[in-house]
């Protein structure tokens, strides 16, 4: 029975409504002091990524390190990433045409809503280090962080397979190694590999790995007494970190030891977590949250609050800020159901049966 991991639910959803609670805070009157509060808490985007790794070795660790497993794991992985990634994109898209066209003014028309990176968009290169710029849906290079993750499977198998725990130990040396060659000269923040965007593929890359390491060491351990607790307290201590501007390899490593706690508090049997099944529903769209709230930022401030209302009250701005947020749970609430799981389905179903034919007519040449 698939294992449900209930506090990495939750934590993930904590993280999805800080980040858009963040990009909200930017049109907040003297945005500077909160958003410079938020960005203490930018290691909390790795956390996604580490849970990512986590999960996806927890369900295809044990698959066969073949060419046809690998194509059906990319199958199922493109259907659950692509619907939503399009529909957010095709927003910012049809936004940008009319910007072009004259329709719409904006100040970022030739750098965010450059219609030149449409294409690295699509194929879910725009975090390769392809573009100089976040574009279109702007957080959306987690995703394609995602997709470069995933097209590195293979080598996360092998290196288990070949060490073990170890083998991923070594493999993440590796990849960490790179990443601080690729930013050895770096001097602003968003240089360094920790905080990158524009190449950020190869950050979640590692801590993809990394995550990968932690379900194996996981499976080898006990449940300690107390264990949902130990969890929330080291997630606390994490905090405690960022707000100290500890280095980022003490906040990971404590990321990555609340992690094992809150996978081993899912393990207990005894149902300890069953407390956050009230909120399972929106902890199911976390991801979408996280990718539908650029969505609603668009229609709620650049629209509504900048140009109509034209407020400037920091009263009224943190008072109206609930509005677009329970606008975006709900958006993405109807994005899965509606949408992204019948368009998944339809995208694995398509391309599973092109595959199969493709293998049974290579067979029968």
């Amino acid at each position: 029975m698939k294992q449900n991991y209930r506090l990495f639910g939750a934590w993930r959803l904590l993280a999805a409504l800080l980040v858009m609670a963040y990009h909200f805070a930017h049109h907040a009157p003297n945005p500077d002091p909160i958003t410079d509060w938020f960005e203490h808490m930018l290691p909390l985007l790795d956390m996604f990524f580490i849970m990512s790794g986590f999960l996806i070795f927890e369900h295809y660790g044990a698959m066969q390190n073949d060419r046809d497993h690998y194509v059906r794991f990319l199958i199922k992985r493109l259907a659950r990433l692509y619907p939503l990634h399009l529909a957010t994109l095709s927003v910012f898209v049809l936004f940008a045409i009319a910007i072009h066209a004259g329709f719409l003014s904006s100040q970022v028309a030739d750098s965010r809503y450059n219609l030149m990176a449409l294409p690295s968009n699509l194929l879910l290169l725009q975090a390769w280090g392809v573009n100089s710029e976040l574009t279109f849906n702007y957080v959306s290079w987690s995703l394609s962080g995602e997709w470069f993750a995933y097209l590195l499977f293979p080598l996360v198998l092998l290196a288990f397979s070949s060490g073990r725990v170890w083998g991923l130990a070594l493999l993440l040396a590796f990849l960490i190694a790179i990443l601080e060659f690729l930013d050895r000269g770096a001097t602003e923040k968003y240089d360094f590999w920790f905080n990158t965007k524009l190449w950020a593929a190869y950050r979640i890359a590692a801590a993809f790995v990394f995550g990968a390491m932690l379900c194996a060491i996981a499976r080898q351990l006990g449940v300690p007494r107390h264990c949902q607790l130990l969890a929330w307290s080291v997630l606390g201590l994490v905090f405690v970190a960022m707000f100290s501007d500890a280095n980022i390899y003490l906040i990971l490593g404590l990321f990555g030891v609340a992690i094992v706690l809150a996978a081993l508090a899912d393990k207990t049997g005894g149902d300890e977590t069953a407390w956050l099944n009230p909120a399972a529903s929106v902890m199911a769209v976390s991801f979408g949250i996280y990718l539908w709230h650029p969505v609603i930022e668009l229609f709620a401030y650049s629209l509504v609050w900048n140009r109509m209302l034209g407020l400037d009250d920091p009263v009224l701005f943190w008072l109206f800020m609930p509005l677009p947020a329970l606008a975006t749970i709900m958006v993405a609430m109807y994005s899965a159901r509606c949408f992204e799981r019948p368009a998944g389905k339809w995208i694995e179903i398509t391309l599973t049966k092109a595959w199969s034919e493709r293998v049974l007519n290579r067979k029968t040449v």
